[in-house]
């Protein structure tokens, strides 16, 4: 008998060690080698390209490749896209994150940039792999460098370019893009948002594919800036982007002399003449430069963006090659201005804490105290003195010993039921949400904030005019894996979020970008006269606009709600003789105390923060609606609570008799340093700057 057992566990042994073998020898075997950026160079926060080749050795893998990465401190969600490997499969992918926070290099090497799971990411199986788990690369901090993108067949000849260092606070960084070994022109424009400039020279953009053309212009759009050269064959040469130039070119060449292009460059150094094409600009073009009647250069402003086009080519000499090139560039390009750019996780990060801590607030979280003590009250005559004498008159004191207990929890019931019925029922949901109106669109960014009426997984659908982006916080909340908090799917016409392992009557946050094209505009026609504003507004939304306000300097001048094609005749003293961009309020922001100050305090700050949407030293009209705008659902129904405000500005008509005064307060107000150094400005209102020791222009 024993040997019998013996026999038995030794071929049960075999078997179970033969099942391992073959599972294991089935297994998909991966192999990950990545490169982040361009040329292995990123900007933090910025969106980016990433490249991955994945070689699978194993048997078929087929499941869900996800990466980790957080666009800000505070605010990410994993990517989750499928993938499928047969065995012995190698697969060249690029993907565009939204951005990878500078929380990356505090990683483990527990915690990888990249995770795959067999069977999905919801119900499949973890798998480990070899090669770049977590890649290292170049980075720059946003303010840090400015980037610039060239397209030329030879780099030497944009040499110039490096000169702009002389001229901007960062550093500049140059990628010579159809020089970079293996460099594939993206087809989405976050392939190229890290860069502050891209410069066309005399090469054929019209040879790339449209989708990859689309994304050049839509790069512009969304606030890049394009320089392109002259040569004979431009509007051929840049296929879809020669509709939005703003110059054309003949074939007649001129003479513009060194000493011209010095007095133009401000100071820069020529020893020859150079040639330039006669052009004539398109409509909605404006000079940069002209000597006299012969354009160097114009641009066109598109969506967020512009166009600058040149009439002498970029690259050829003698003009490549002479000292005051430099110079020359950095006024076309203004790069002191141009150069300077918001960084996008400081404003990202600002709207996580500023919006959000107003928009999590819900009513249903205000106790009403005097509710609370009057039932209390109640109670105690209930089971006191009243059932005494209930329990007397039917001679049945002795059942008080469970009549008491019922009626305690009964009634306790009734006080949560009766609390909590808006929060049993359906999650609710706050939508704040501000816009820039651009041309008939509106352009801004949101916060969504969801109080649950269950523990699990909630999961919100965007259209593709919307990002959105988790709320993950910091400290205790923001450890562990980030797809295990929140993680979005890309789909053919938008994209899903996930936000992952909610507890029951929790608030969770997330938000993003929206763009609503063909949303409407205001329709303004105002004259300001003898310190009097007149003329008419009218709404060109479909939705009623609430309290619409003329907002000039730290004056709010109040023209009332406007219904859908309304037209309201304005006339009000304004007690000045021009109007000027407005003067955000920066105090504190304290929190509401009752419940009907929750919907004033979310709009008040809405406006606070639409106005850092605002670049033009123009007024503005600002409004705010009840309709839910941002294209952004929750998979079930919820109760909605939306505001959105917007603002468009505009330059009213001025008609000026007589004497009148400018102060500094209506002046836009820079400086630039001259030779390296740096100057911010520390408070709009007070003109309070921090500047380096040196020499610096005002």
């Amino acid at each position: 008998m024993y040997r019998l057992k013996l026999i038995f566990m030794l071929m049960a042994l075999f078997i179970f060690f033969q099942i391992d073998i073959d599972a294991a020898r089935a297994a998909p075997k991966l192999e990950v080698k990545a490169e982040v950026g361009v040329n292995n160079t990123i900007k933090l926060y910025q969106p980016l390209p990433i490249k991955l080749t994945i070689t699978n050795s194993g048997s078929d893998f087929s499941g869900d490749l996800v990466i980790d990465a957080k666009v800000t401190y505070s605010v990410g969600s994993a990517q989750v896209y499928p993938l499928d490997l047969a065995e012995g499969e190698t697969k060249t992918l690029t993907m565009y994150l939204d951005g990878i926070s500078d929380d990356y290099f505090n990683l483990s090497q527990n915690e990888p940039l990249f995770v795959f799971y067999e069977g999905g990411i919801e119900k499949g199986k973890k798998i480990d792999y070899s090669g770049d788990k977590n890649p290292r690369f170049r980075y720059f901090y946003d303010g840090d460098a400015s980037f610039i993108f060239t397209y030329t067949e030879n780099s030497d000849r944009l040499a110039a370019l490096l000169r702009l260092n002389q001229y901007v606070q960062n550093k500049v960084e140059i990628f010579h893009l159809n020089q970079l070994s293996g460099y594939d022109f993206p087809s989405d424009y976050k392939g190229l948002a890290m860069a502050d400039l891209f410069v066309v020279d005399e090469m054929n953009i019209g040879d790339l594919p449209e989708e990859k053309q689309q994304a050049l212009l839509e790069w512009v759009e969304k606030g890049g800036i394009l320089l392109v050269g002259a040569h004979e064959q431009i509007d051929r040469s840049m296929g879809i982007l020669s509709d939005y130039l703003p110059l054309q070119l003949s074939s007649e060449k001129v003479v513009v002399t060194k000493e011209a292009l010095g007095e133009l460059s401000k100071g820069g150094i020529f020893t020859d003449n150079i040639e330039v094409f006669q052009a004539t600009e398109r409509k909605g073009s404006k000079k940069i430069l002209a000597d006299q009647d012969t354009i160097l250069a114009s641009f066109i402003d598109l969506g967020k963006g512009r166009i600058i086009q040149t009439t002498f080519s970029l690259g050829d000499q003698p003009l490549s090659v002479m000292d005051g090139y430099g110079k020359l560039l950095s006024e076309i390009l203004n790069v002191q201005t141009s150069f300077a750019n918001l960084s996008r996780a400081n404003y990202l990060d600002s709207i996580a804490y500023e919006l959000k801590n107003l928009n999590e607030l819900f009513p249903s979280f205000q106790v009403n105290t005097v509710l609370v003590i009057v039932t209390i009250i109640l109670y105690m005559f209930i089971v006191g003195p009243i059932l005494y004498l209930i329990l007397k008159k039917l001679d049945k004191r002795e059942h008080a010993w469970w009549v008491i207990p019922v009626l305690s929890i009964g009634l306790t019931l009734l006080m949560f039921v009766f609390g909590a019925k808006d929060r049993i029922l359906q999650p609710q949901i706050h939508q704040s949400a501000f816009y820039k109106v651009d041309g008939k669109d509106l352009t801004g960014y949101y916060a969504e904030s969801i109080l649950t009426n269950r523990s699990g997984d909630f999961v919100l659908t965007m259209d593709e005019n919307t990002t959105s982006y988790a709320v993950i916080g910091y400290g205790v909340e923001s450890a562990g894996s980030l797809h295990e908090k929140a993680y979005t799917e890309n789909h053919g016409n938008g994209s899903t979020i996930h936000l992952r392992n909610l507890n029951y009557w929790a608030v969770k946050s997330v938000i993003g970008e929206s763009n609503i094209p063909n949303a409407g505009n205001f329709e303004i026609d105002l004259t300001v006269k003898d310190s009097v504003i007149e003329g008419t507004v009218k709404n060109n939304f479909p939705f009623i606009i609430k309290d619409v306000t003329i907002w000039s300097g730290s004056r709010k001048i109040e023209i009332g709600d406007l219904k859908p094609n309304e037209t309201v005749e304005v006339s009000k003293e304004i007690k000045s003789s021009i109007l000027i961009k407005p003067v955000p309020y920066r105090g504190y922001w304290d929190e509401p105390k009752e419940v009907e100050q929750l919907i004033p305090k979310r709009i008040e700050q809405l406006q606070y923060q639409s106005l850092n949407l605002v670049d033009e030293n123009q007024p503005v009209l600002v409004g705010w609606t009840e309709e839910a705008l941002v294209g952004i659902q929750l998979e079930n129904s919820a109760e909605l609570s939306p505001i959105a405000v917007i603002v468009q500005p505009f330059q009213p008509k001025l008609e000026i008799q007589g004497e009148f005064t400018i102060n500094d307060s209506m002046m836009e107000t820079y400086v630039y340093p001259m030779n390296g150094g740096y100057a911010d400005i520390m408070d709009e209102q007070t003109k309070e700057w921090n500047i380096s020791p040196g020499e610096h222009e005002y």
